[in-house]
């Protein structure tokens, strides 16, 4: 019984990743939105990070976007669709 409880919990872990979201005025971005959706209602991210394979190989970039202070909302693009959304308060 031991050995089959992480599968279910990487299974939750999994869909909540996948349903990330952030509303950003009236609109909401989503996992799997263009790289366009993001930069028309927030602009220009304020950093850019690129994101690399263990070999070192381009796969995209991580964009921040400073909201507040303390506040920091990190988006993966990856193939010009978002991967990734990290809302950070410190």
């Amino acid at each position: 019984m031991r050995r089959w409880l992480p599968v279910p919990l990487l299974a939750i872990s999994l869909s909540v990743c996948a349903t990330a979201t952030l509303r950003t005025g009236q609109q909401v971005l989503s996992v799997g939105d263009t790289a366009a959706k993001v930069i028309g209602p927030r602009g220009k991210p304020d950093f850019k990070v690129p994101v690399q394979n263990k070999f070192g190989a381009y796969l995209g970039q991580r964009w921040q976007y400073n909201r507040e202070q303390d506040h920091v909302v990190t988006v993966t693009v990856i193939d010009g669709n978002v991967t990734d959304i990290q809302d950070q308060h410190n």
